[in-house]
């Protein structure tokens, strides 16, 4: 049976794809990128995906979309798009990009999460048929031992059911 597609997007300072982001992002200040992705937060929620988090202090976003709702935050998150986060706005993923979210899903796989996939050519994760599920306490551990506190990163997009 085939499941329904989940997506649950986390942005976060990767240790392997914190160099990755783009020098507008890079040149921000916390406080900028926060205002930054609390504008779009705002943006989305008042473009009907109401509950679309608030960004953590460094500008980053943890959400899971549900299946009955991808729709309406598709909706919701193009019409908001001119005020997206470097990294949130659909850009094609450059090879160095790639490279850095293989560097991830091993450093994810060396820390606890042996069977984290590398990254589909568009830069997502498909846990489909792995048993890991949004909220797994070894994905959490290991993404956290692969983050750093220089800034957020590019978004890392796992999907379920895809």
């Amino acid at each position: 049976m085939i499941q329904p597609k989940r997506l649950l997007i986390l942005c976060a300072g990767l240790v392997s794809v914190a160099a990755l982001c783009a020098p507008a992002t890079a040149q921000q200040s916390p406080a900028d990128r926060q205002d930054t992705a609390l504008a779009f937060a705002q943006c989305v929620r008042d473009n009907g995906y109401t509950e679309f988090p608030d960004p953590d202090p460094e500008g980053g976003f943890k959400f899971l979309i549900e299946p009955d709702s991808v729709a309406r935050f598709k909706a919701a998150t193009a019409a908001c798009r001119d005020l997206a986060p470097e990294g949130m706005r659909d850009e094609e993923i450059t090879p160095e990009q790639l490279e850095g979210l293989i560097k991830l899903s091993q450093c994810i796989r060396e820390n606890g999460v042996s069977n984290f996939p590398d990254p589909t050519s568009k830069g997502n994760f498909d846990l489909t048929g792995t048993g890991i599920e949004p909220g797994d306490t070894r994905l959490e551990a290991a993404m956290k031992t692969c983050q750093t506190d220089t800034g957020p990163g590019q978004p890392i997009r796992i999907t379920i059911g895809g």
